[in-house]
């Protein structure tokens, strides 16, 4: 009969193909903080998840952004290409705004000598950009 004296024997690591890791802001508390699920599958990729899931607590609401109309950019420009329609022979223009937030012009429900039928093809803050698409767009 032999004797195991010493230290045993290494096992190999047993390595998981597919698995899926949850965690909870509150774990006490499930139901209080957000739950983000993390998935797992060495056949889609080695280097971590193949997709991650955060569910936020109940009656979570984002915050509304505030559009602050008339903070202007260091009087820089705001310049938007656009074109009158979406038929392919439309009319390419070009709008520029002296003092207006790029927030507020992105959200604004109808704006001065834009067609609501428009077409926005560039939006940018910065002189260089007048020139750069005047350029590329024939204008």
């Amino acid at each position: 009969m032999a004797e195991n004296r010493g230290r045993p024997t290494e096992q190999p690591a047993v390595v998981r193909e597919k698995y899926t890791q949850t965690f909870y802001e509150v774990p006490s508390k499930p139901e209080l903080g957000w739950k983000s699920v993390w998935y797992y599958d060495r056949s889609k990729s080695t280097a971590g998840p193949y997709k991650t899931e955060h569910t936020p607590p109940k009656g979570w609401k984002p915050e509304k952004i505030k559009i602050e109309k008339g903070k202007a950019y260091a009087k820089q420009p705001v310049v938007m290409v656009f074109k009158t329609s979406n038929r392919s022979n439309a009319k390419t223009k070009m709008k520029i705004w002296v003092n207006e937030n790029i927030d507020y012009i992105i959200n604004a429900a109808s704006l001065p000598g834009v067609p609501d039928t428009a077409e926005i093809l560039e939006l940018g803050v910065g002189e260089t950009f007048i020139t750069k698409w005047q350029s590329e767009y024939n204008l």
